[in-house]
């Protein structure tokens, strides 16, 4: 089972939940591919910078001789701290920008977290439709009656 977050944005989710954000806690494929990318993809922006200069050195350091291993795992060590810890980086910096965490959910994937989560929230109150008798009572103006004169189409558009 894998946990999800689920943070609803500043001022309350709107009236369907769109903006409502359920994110994947853990482990990231991408961010450990593409470290320094990924994190501002997701607007982490000085992390980011920081992780693209700490590869940059790491890479510095493959070069230098007898400093090889030392730069091939310090970039190692950089992209699977990223994508180990990137997920719950990015759901604390939109908790800090406003967002709630409203729930933590454990579900074997995300289209099982959403379906616990929703089948929560509290069903909107139904209001029964009117009678046609209440129709009736609410017309501004009254139905016209019959034929109101000659139409030359399908459709009389008030006698013009």
């Amino acid at each position: 089972m894998r946990s999800y977050l689920v943070l609803t944005p500043p001022g309350g989710p709107d009236k369907e939940h769109r903006s409502t954000l359920i994110l994947p806690d853990g482990f990231s494929w991408a961010a450990l591919l593409f470290p320094w990318i990924w994190l501002i993809w997701h607007r982490l922006w000085i992390v980011g910078i920081l992780v693209f200069l700490v590869q940059g050195a790491a890479i510095a350091l493959l070069a230098v001789p007898g400093f090889a291993l030392a730069g091939a795992l310090l970039g190692l060590a950089t992209s699977l701290l990223v994508a180990l810890e990137g997920r719950n980086h990015y759901g604390n910096s939109l908790i800090r920008r406003g967002w709630v965490l409203e729930r933590v959910i454990s579900a074997p994937d995300l289209r099982a977290a959403e379906d616990i989560y929703f089948s929560s929230l509290p069903k909107p109150a139904q209001q029964p439709l009117p009678s046609p008798s209440d129709w009736a009572k609410h017309a501004k103006t009254p139905p016209a009656s019959g034929w109101q004169g000659p139409a030359l189409g399908l459709f009389d558009h008030g006698g013009r």
